[in-house]
């Protein structure tokens, strides 16, 4: 089973992001496609490798840019919606059908830092 990410509010259309049950992150619908993403742990990596340092790091619902020290939150993970900020103003960016945080923190990593 995979989780897939949409943009906006709604489950409609084809989603933006595929996430694995092994946190590779594809985008869109992969059919024989590279990964974009992979998710380790509570950090999110750019490319198909967990080495170097992460893009976002989740921590609570909240997701950081980089390993997240002294930095302020990009992203709310908040149930099946991702807000941008620390907040739930302005209505979601994406929902997630399917995952759980670390699929919606890969959601707000693309759509806020890629």
């Amino acid at each position: 089973m995979s989780a897939r990410a949409y943009k906006g509010s709604s489950g409609w259309g084809g989603p933006i992001l595929t996430i694995d049950n092994n946190g590779w992150v594809y985008q869109g619908t992969p059919v024989f496609g590279k990964p974009i993403m992979k998710i380790s742990g509570e950090s999110i990596y750019r490319g198909s490798t967990s080495w170097g340092a992460p893009i976002a790091t989740v921590k609570g619902g909240y997701v950081y840019k980089g390993t997240g020290f002294l930095t302020a939150a990009i992203a709310l993970v908040d149930g099946e919606y991702v807000y941008k900020g620390s907040t739930k103003m302005g209505g979601p960016i994406a929902n997630i059908g399917g995952g759980g945080r670390m699929s919606g923190a890969a959601a707000a990593a693309y759509l806020l830092l890629m």
